[in-house]
């Protein structure tokens, strides 16, 4: 049995544990968060506009991208509003940093497992690293934007390290099924791959870029330079 379960678990609890260490060392400090953001999201696109999605239309076409890539964004949205409906029905909850906190953790955490099931699927194909890579990057700054509300909410260290390893687990245990069904069907493997392509654009564009935007006029810019930073590095090698 292949170890690409452990290797997604130890990516995506390296990547959150990161963005927890820079989000409590820059707390209180907007704008050098959102620099960072705008860098990460930058990395971020230009991993999966370069290297991932081309990818998957090689592996199937560009109707399995299509359809992958909307699901994804489908699936995000219906996710990402429920939770929210969700945590909008405790009225008792006084403290607003804390109940940001949770519903991005769980959105998250929820959004991690069909991107387990990818990487365990495709652990002999050549993007395997590329994969990898890509949720340490984007595990990043989504742990600067779970644990900056709740390190404002109070919480500490052990928080930090909670968390840090359970968000992991979704991802372990999906690439555990992934390798588990042995698929070795392009096609699938073409939709699974566009399917977590969209989801983390959602996460990124959304969660990362349009919030940053509203306290830091440059991270448009910023993400750009970096998102044409990486693709001029794929192209090179």
């Amino acid at each position: 049995m292949s170890l690409i379960w452990v290797m997604g678990y130890i990516y995506t609890a390296l990547g959150f544990s990161i963005g927890g260490v820079i989000a409590w060392t820059l707390r209180g400090v907007q704008r050098k968060i959102d620099t960072i953001y705008s860098i990460c999201a930058g990395l971020i696109l230009g991993l999966l506009s370069f290297e991932v999605a081309p990818e998957a239309i090689n592996l199937g076409n560009w109707l399995t991208f299509i359809v992958g890539f909307v699901i994804g964004v489908i699936l995000f949205k219906i996710t990402h509003k429920a939770l929210k409906n969700l945590f909008g029905t405790f009225k008792g909850k006084d403290n607003f940093s804390l109940q940001t906190g949770i519903l991005l953790f769980l959105s998250i955490s929820f959004h991690n497992l069909p991107i387990g099931i990818v990487i365990g699927s495709n652990q002999e194909s050549s993007i395997e690293m590329t994969l990898l890579q890509t949720i340490l990057l984007h595990n990043i700054p989504e742990g600067i934007i779970v644990f900056t509300p709740l390190f404002i909410a109070g919480l500490g260290v052990w928080t930090w390290l909670f968390l840090s390893l359970i968000v992991a687990i979704p991802v372990g245990f999906g690439a555990y099924i992934g390798n588990s069904m042995g698929i070795g069907d392009p096609m699938f493997w073409s939709f699974s791959i566009s399917l977590a392509v969209g989801t983390i654009y959602m996460i990124t564009i959304q969660e990362i870029i349009m919030e940053s935007i509203k306290d830091f006029s440059k991270v448009l810019t910023i993400a750009l330079i970096s998102f044409g930073c990486i693709g001029g590095f794929l192209f090179l090698t």
